[in-house]
């Protein structure tokens, strides 16, 4: 009888497809302000948390695994802006064992009129895999990660993916 069982799962495994999560280098959200208001420590602080939260919120989807940029601080640091050099940002991923990267953005136009863009690059192939662009309202921390898990749940993770990986 345990052979019989054994066998039938050999034989309707392939049937099945592996959902592997797919591995992501989650890079720190960055600011685009344009609303000429001074900059607060607070903007810093929230950056940090979102940033947190959205690998957090992608992990929790089941269809990626984050990987870890925290030796890399420095160097990811010195290569400014994401929008500069994405190849050198896609460099860092590749060597982290990512298959995916994953960039966001806030444009601050005004203390209540920003937009949140999160974007997944498939780090062979450079091609947007992903990508959920939405308005918030409110420069706080409950607007912007807010903003951050309805991209997630509506445009990045979307239930009907078979999984994360690219395409």
């Amino acid at each position: 009888m345990s052979r019989l069982i054994a066998l039938l799962i050999a034989l309707l495994l392939p049937v099945f497809p592996a959902y592997a999560a797919t591995r992501a280098a989650v890079f720190d959200i960055e600011l685009q302000d344009t609303s000429g208001e001074p900059n607060t420590p607070a903007q810093a602080e929230r950056i940090k948390a979102t940033t947190e939260a959205l690998r957090h919120e992608l992990a929790k989807t089941g269809k990626y695994e984050t990987v870890d940029l925290s030796a890399d601080h420095d160097r990811i640091a010195k290569l400014g802006y994401q929008r500069s050099c994405v190849t050198c940002f896609m460099d860092v991923a590749r060597e982290r064992g990512a298959e995916v990267a994953v960039f966001g953005t806030v444009n601050k136009i005004s203390t209540l009129i920003l937009s949140m863009d999160i974007k997944v690059l498939s780090v062979e192939t450079g091609k947007e895999v992903a990508r959920g662009i939405a308005d918030i309202r409110g420069d706080n921390d409950r607007a912007w990660l807010r903003g951050m898990q309805w991209l997630v749940q509506h445009r990045i993770a979307t239930p009907d993916m078979a999984s994360g990986a690219p395409k």
